[in-house]
């Protein structure tokens, strides 16, 4: 009797964290990408556009290609520079501000309907 009590625990433990990973897998919101999955994006997406959410200090040292520096503290007042029609990919250096851009696109711009955000240090 024993046995099959740790057997029922154990298999009531494992389907406890197969739910909690499915949940935490559930919960990444459609749109945020890892650094690689952002490179295969750039290289895929003809006509994607790049805006770079760091300061312009920050985006002197090192950029994409082609791509618009926007800093997060002012994407509201320049929601007008962010075209409509393209994929547009967000990022910063850690994906915070990156985060914050992404957030301010989907609420004040539904017009966009390809947008993507790369958590994590993108690769220059």
């Amino acid at each position: 009797m024993r046995l099959h009590n740790k057997l029922v625990y154990l298999t009531s433990f494992v389907a406890a964290v197969v739910l909690l990973f499915t949940a935490c897998a559930v919960a990444i919101e459609p749109g945020h990408i890892t650094p690689e999955e952002g490179q295969m994006l750039i290289e895929q997406k003809e006509n994607l556009v790049i805006i770079d959410m760091r300061n312009p200090h920050e985006f002197v040292t090192v950029h994409f290609p082609n791509a618009l520096n926007i800093p997060v503290n002012e994407l509201e007042a320049r929601l007008d520079e962010v075209p409509s029609g393209v994929p547009i990919l967000v990022h910063c250096i850690r994906g915070m501000r990156s985060m914050r851009g992404f957030e301010i696109l989907r609420d004040m711009r539904p017009d966009i309907e390809e947008l993507y955000h790369i958590y994590g240090e993108p690769i220059f």
